[in-house]
């Protein structure tokens, strides 16, 4: 992060924006400039706005996602450090620790991963990319035993002579989330724009973080909807976007701020808990798949889609309305649940 950001014009444009980000340093990692893909045939089932799929999930290493965009701050931040090793502590089934292993293959660095749970009898989905990527892979019990472990195999390799950086103490790890996703709102307004389109609203699955940066595009630029749909209960998503939405702005230099009464923010999707599976989920997982051929994960975007679908049947839109649904990957999850897909129904028992 930037310790003196250059200050930006009161009214920036995309260009102003563009250049501010372009001052804090980053890493080329992930394919930029994904599809924006009209979904005509889901629209139609619903009877609804037009929808259109912005294909996060196509970034490119390792099955994709929006983490990608993210790492590249994450990980210049990392770099100028010389590590030589990665270490950091996520969920058992992250996705953010698929891409990070893959992203950090891409930069020569090893990726050391502790996970949150125990090691599964069958090893799958994003855990079994983790392997094959090549991780060196921890399990701990809990919270406090993951950092204990993050904290001990760091040291242990500065006694070997190496050089560890723990990502999640990385102080770009909230910001870089905002960073990328205000600059994708930026390509979304840009690709519907050269379509003589303008959005109504934007879906996407975001505890916080991602979202941020859509907030910030939304005070900007105007004419626009965010609508956050969560997949977990552990935070309050209102006062966390608004404290990573004006951490981004300072990073920038963009005096915009944004209060917690900013942020429209949806919790009611995340279903029995967080990382379990919903039959709303379910549903438009298998809507996607199989009425536009694309593929959504039950963990994340499958929550937020069921998020949107649930807002279109209620007739929040109108028929020439733009809806955009921000489809941020999580694809491995797919086979982790294989058995709900496996009856042919989705359903959850």
């Amino acid at each position: 992060m930037n310790d003196s950001p250059a200050v930006v014009a009161t009214h920036p444009g995309f260009a102003e924006v563009r250049a501010a980000i372009a001052r804090i340093p980053r890493v080329d990692i992930a394919i930029k400039n994904t599809p924006m893909t009209e979904a005509p045939n889901l629209a139609r089932l619903l009877g609804g706005p037009r929808i259109f799929v912005k294909r996060d999930d196509l970034t490119g290493v390792a099955f994709g996602g929006n983490k990608l965009r993210n790492l590249e701050f994450r990980l210049a931040r990392t770099m100028a450090e010389k590590p030589d090793v990665v270490i950091v502590g996520l969920d058992l089934q992250s996705n953010s620790a698929r891409q990070t292993v893959g992203a950090c293959n891409k930069l020569g660095l090893e990726t050391i991963l502790v996970l949150e749970g125990s090691r599964p009898n069958q090893v799958q989905g994003n855990l079994l990319v983790d392997y094959l990527l090549g991780a060196e892979v921890h399990f701990a019990r809990d919270r406090q035993e993951q950092r204990r472990l993050l904290d001990s195999l760091a040291e242990e390799c500065r006694r070997k002579g190496r050089k560890p950086h723990i990502l999640n103490d990385n102080p770009m790890f909230d910001v870089a989330s905002a960073v990328a996703y205000l600059e994708t709102t930026i390509e979304m307004l840009e690709q519907l724009d050269a379509m003589g389109l303008k959005p109504t609203a934007f879906y996407m699955s975001s505890s916080g973080k991602g979202a941020a940066g859509l907030e910030i595009a939304r005070k900007l630029f105007g004419g626009f909807a965010v609508h956050c749909v969560t997949a977990t209960s552990e935070f309050d998503v209102p006062s966390r976007t608004a404290k990573i939405a004006n951490e981004t702005c300072e990073a920038l230099g963009l005096s915009l701020r944004l209060a917690p009464s900013d942020i429209t923010n949806f919790g009611e999707f995340v279903g029995e808990r967080y990382g379990v599976p919903s039959d709303a989920g379910n549903e438009a997982t298998r809507l996607f798949a199989r009425h536009e051929g694309i593929i959504l994960d039950p963990v994340y975007t499958g929550k937020a889609a069921s998020g949107m679908i649930a807002h279109i049947r209620a007739g929040r839109f109108k028929r020439d309305d733009v809806v955009v649904f921000v489809h941020t990957g999580g694809t491995p999850a797919i086979f982790t649940w294989n058995q709900l897909w496996a009856d042919g129904k989705g359903a959850t028992s």
